[in-house]
């Protein structure tokens, strides 16, 4: 938990530059491994199968050290139990990295649809369609369902990120690159192989069943899905990771942190001692 508020502390200090970039890849790497896990359940007839290969999107994303909106909904909000960061520099993340997100995702989206379509020369091959009739479930279809699918959605956002944080922590507890990897996949496996909501691969999924011609109107997109699935996703790693970890060990994390700075008190920027240790 002292790494997970450490890390809200350095994500406060990133430019916009550097929190654009890293949510574009990870909005990128989430739309290919997407596109993997689709066609890999297409082409076997086994869905388990693309849930299982879909995590190495976001193991990346870990490794890397790049941006997932849903994994600082956990860390910014224990950064802020822990007063390490302010809520308009919570708020600064959370919105240029939605919007670096979306846009790696809007390029995926037309990057795929391009080639499933055969650079527009055919009808969208049976990857194409699974993608629409998907994107057609996670909008249109709420819709239609009026406030049950709009709960539904919220709860399903909830449980979806309460496993993709869980990953975000285990990720930051090992120190090994194959820990990292053997840790993180579990979580994120289970929320595909569960039918959860990720507002970043909803992203995906809407904008390319767009871009292949699904009818999916603006309103459908933002309104029955990004506004209930974030929504769902805040609560499901703001409350039930970052917030109930906090709780629990927040007395050694404010420990810890302010021995530390005890500790670099006491030294200058070049390391040399400024008063007496005692």
């Amino acid at each position: 938990m002292t790494a997970t508020v450490k890390a809200g502390e350095t994500k406060a200090r990133l430019s916009i530059k550097d929190l654009l970039i890293r949510g574009f890849y990870s909005g990128m790497a989430l739309g290919v491994a997407t596109t993997l896990a689709v066609t890999v359940s297409v082409q076997s007839g086994i869905p388990f199968l693309g849930a299982a290969l879909f995590p190495w999107g976001f193991v990346s994303i870990v490794i890397f050290g790049m941006e997932l909106v849903t994994g600082n909904f956990a860390i910014f909000a224990a950064a802020l139990w822990a007063g390490r960061v302010s809520w308009n520099s919570t708020l600064r993340n959370w919105l240029w990295v939605y919007l670096g997100n979306f846009l790696g995702c809007l390029l995926a989206a037309l990057m795929i649809s391009y080639s499933l379509t055969n650079a527009g020369t055919i009808e969208p091959n049976a990857v194409g369609e699974q993608i629409m009739n998907i994107a057609l479930a996670k909008s249109v279809a709420v819709r239609e369902m009026g406030l049950n699918g709009f709960t539904l959605f919220i709860v399903r956002g909830i449980v979806c990120n309460f496993l993709v944080c869980m990953a975000a922590m285990f990720g930051m507890v090992s120190k090994s690159v194959p820990g990292k990897i053997l840790t993180c996949w579990w979580p994120i496996m289970a929320f595909v192989a569960l039918g959860m909501e990720h507002i970043v691969v909803n992203m995906f999924f809407i904008l390319t069943g767009m871009a292949l011609g699904a009818p999916i109107t603006g309103m459908d997109m933002v309104f029955w899905d990004f506004l209930p699935v974030t929504i769902g996703n805040i609560i499901g790693g703001g409350i039930f990771i970052g917030s109930l970890l906090y709780f629990t060990h927040g007395s050694r994390v404010n420990a810890t942190l302010s021995a530390e700075s005890a500790v670099n008190s006491v030294f200058d920027d070049d390391g040399q001692s400024v008063r007496p240790v005692r």
